[in-house]
């Protein structure tokens, strides 16, 4: 952390930004950064490569951004949040590998020994990037940050827990939360905001993702898919895939869930979950994607149809499911 203190503190200009579909980890550790750099007085701008997850819009108002449009802003530091590799910024990322600005991943997820960035904060043990966020900023000197950012810090670590329910949601998570809310997080307020804003289609949207279920390996592995055209036909929605995914993993019998989303623009996205045993982010990584052993994800480019997406899935979680021995793992 040493090394990107001393980057940060001899920066002027820093840019933000952080992986394709920015969710509430990846925005809120931006969102603390960002207030963090501009009690500094360092001139601050937020840059994503492509528009976040919907459901976060709300936080835009205190945390200004911008979308990545082919040229990147003027600025002597890049930090991002809540990712590894540039190669999760999608164009964004292949255009800031062609500059020399140093740049700081703050992270929580596995990075490669050969990872390229200039100076790290990691922590893999963290329950989310936003608690990363807030120690670096109190490392930098910087304790007495506006209540917006101490919000995001909320958001972010409820998001990477499931609200303190996921495996992660340790002693530090469950310590951190009563801390934020001792500053004044007003938890009903941000649940409302975060989970009870869903569009009028969201119901049918899942509808038409369960229609698409399989069950492999006496139910332990669940396949589900969804496609742009079942949607439109249906006038359904599925921004937000999270509640397909905790219907799946509730089943009893299952281990691991694949869902595959074709999004608009014609590419698919598929987010993996698991419960004890399947590290889905080594399943993830055999189709170019990653994230953590409980909860992962990668998305296809143009050229893959959904079909393919979901036999490349498929595939993918069965022979991680051989390879990692979760057969004998349950049976046991």
């Amino acid at each position: 952390m040493q090394d990107a203190i001393q980057l940060i503190e001899s920066s002027s200009k820093i840019l933000l930004s952080g992986h394709l579909r920015a969710d509430g980890d990846c925005l809120g550790a931006q969102s603390v950064m960002y207030h963090a750099f501009r009690k500094m007085g360092k001139e601050v701008e937020v840059m994503l490569p492509n528009p976040p997850d919907g459901r976060y819009g709300f936080m835009e108002a205190h945390t200004p951004w911008t979308l990545f449009d082919g040229t990147l802003p003027d600025a002597d530091l890049l930090m991002v949040c809540d990712c590894n590799t540039l190669g999760r910024l999608g164009a964004m990322g292949d255009a800031i590998a062609a500059t020399s600005m140093p740049r700081i991943a703050l992270d929580h997820h596995p990075i490669a020994a050969d990872h390229g960035w200039t100076a790290l904060v990691h922590d893999v043990t963290a329950a989310a990037s936003g608690l990363m966020a807030l120690k670096l900023a109190s490392a930098l000197g910087i304790e007495d940050l506006p209540l917006e950012a101490y919000e995001a810090a909320f958001v972010a670590l409820m998001t990477d827990t499931g609200w303190l329910k996921y495996s992660n949601a340790d002693a530090a998570a469950w310590a951190a939360a009563a801390s934020l809310v001792e500053r004044g997080v007003s938890t009903e307020r941000l649940y409302d905001l975060v989970y009870q804003q869903a569009e009028l289609g969201r119901p049918i949207g899942i509808r038409a993702a369960l229609e698409n279920l399989t069950y492999f390996e006496d139910g332990r592995i669940a396949v589900a898919f969804v496609s742009q055209a079942r949607l439109a036909e249906l006038n359904g929605a599925l921004e937000d895939s999270d509640d397909i995914l905790d219907i799946l993993r509730g089943v009893k019998e299952v281990e691991a869930v694949g869902l595959i989303t074709e999004r608009a623009g014609g590419f698919c996205k598929v987010s993996f979950r698991s419960k004890r045993h399947l590290d889905v982010n080594l399943v993830a990584r055999t189709i170019g994607g990653g994230g953590h052993a409980r909860a992962a994800g990668a998305s296809f480019g143009e050229e893959v149809h959904l079909d393919s997406a979901v036999s490349q899935v498929t595939d993918a979680l069965l022979e991680g499911y051989a390879a990692q021995g979760i057969a004998t793992a349950l049976d046991a």
